[in-house]
């Protein structure tokens, strides 16, 4: 049998409320002051694979950071730093032939 005769073809009862979960939290946005804050702190703690979230987190003293935050910061920032060295690394082997 058809569902309800008010339903046009290829509509769905389902209703369509916002992209976004209204108990989330705003995204995190890292400033230039903030992250230089991490940089500093980062370098501290003797650079980004010696530093751990837990003492960044400390180091940095910011209520509205959370140890989520500091850990994909410091996940990119390691990253970043890997993909400068990669470069540099290969850009010096160019150089040499």
């Amino acid at each position: 049998m058809p569902e309800s005769s008010n339903k046009h073809k290829g509509e769905t009862s389902e209703k369509v409320g916002p992209s976004h979960d209204l108990n989330r939290k705003p995204r995190f946005k890292w400033t230039v002051e903030l992250h230089e804050h991490f940089v500093k702190a980062v370098n501290e703690l003797g650079g980004p694979y010696e530093a751990t979230p837990k003492n960044i987190l400390k180091l940095m003293d910011d209520e509205d950071i959370t140890p989520d935050h500091i850990k994909s910061h410091l996940q990119k920032y390691r990253q970043s730093k890997d993909i400068i060295n990669t470069t540099r690394s290969t850009s010096k082997g160019l150089a040499k032939k």
